[in-house]
């Protein structure tokens, strides 16, 4: 997981979360790029773009369950 006081402009972390497969009940692991843009250290707030859309406000939490590197899916063999 990627903590607020550690990260810099221009990281790159990931956004990854459990996903169905179509229309099924099984799962896969799907990771998003998240790219910080700014960050505010006094309000513990980072302007962040999640998947190269417009960049938001992501809270210190928010950034907190980002992770690093992306987690590989191990739940399709």
């Amino acid at each position: 997981m990627a903590a607020f006081d550690r990260i810099n402009v221009g990281d790159i972390l990931y956004d990854c979360r459990m996903q169905r497969q179509g229309n099924t009940t099984m799962r896969k692991m799907a990771c998003w790029t998240v790219r910080i843009v700014s960050i505010d250290s006094v309000k513990g707030t980072a302007m962040a773009s999640w998947n190269g859309n417009a960049p938001r406000l992501y809270s210190e939490s928010a950034i907190k369950r980002l992770r690093r590197t992306p987690k590989k899916d191990r739940t399709n063999g």
